[in-house]
């Protein structure tokens, strides 16, 4: 008697249809296993965001005339250290910051910025509960008239947090020193006033 041919259905045989079974659980159980993404991994928060105070003195070369007519005028900012809040990384949690910056714009005892946004560089000491000391380069672009609030973009370019962004607001106060802006006009102009703000720093 000659042997039994296995029994196909559909043109496959039993051991066939087996496997494919098989193969089809472990595909559906690879994706019920296969995990979501986390809402941090979806929107990551800052490492750091942090708000800070600024002020110390501004320098001005050559020095402000009390002419209307501003002439082009290197400005330096060198501040002290003043306090700042918000969120850091654990360990490195910044407490103070200390802000100088320099660019170059037309001023005068009267007229100070332009319309035309001015870049300069700058430098942020951070200071950590640690009492470590951090340093961040940054590209700045300067707007607005000193005299009222200038605006401050900038961006890290070398040193601790590169990439991180800046956004300030500053004020010389250059109106407190009319009289003597006037006074110092025949010895080549005024030379330096003090400087207040703020600013906001994310990475």
């Amino acid at each position: 008697m000659l042997p039994r041919t296995p029994s196909r259905r559909g043109g496959r045989t039993p051991a066939a249809v087996a496997i494919t079974a098989t193969a089809t659980a472990v595909v559906a159980v690879t994706a019920v296993a296969a995990p979501a993404p986390t809402p941090a991994a979806v929107r990551a928060k800052p490492a750091v965001n942090v708000s800070c105070r600024a002020g110390g003195s501004a320098a001005f070369t050559p020095g402000l005339l009390p002419a209307p007519a501003p002439r082009n005028t290197r400005v330096r900012f060198d501040g002290s250290c003043h306090p700042c809040t918000g969120a850091t990384p654990t360990g490195r949690q910044l407490t103070g910051a200390r802000f100088t910056a320099s660019y170059s714009a037309p001023m005068s005892c009267t007229v100070g910025g332009s319309r035309r946004p001015s870049t300069g560089s700058g430098t942020i000491e951070w200071r950590t509960r640690a009492g470590r000391v951090l340093t961040s380069t940054l590209s700045l672009t300067v707007t607005g008239p000193l005299f009222h609030t200038a605006t401050v973009n900038g961006k890290v370019t070398r040193g601790a947090y590169t990439g991180g962004t800046l956004h300030g607001e500053f004020e010389a106060e250059i109106v407190k020193q009319g009289i003597n802006c006037r006074a110092q006009s025949p010895g080549g102009g005024l030379r330096g006033a003090g400087y207040t703000g703020h600013f906001t720093f994310r990475k």
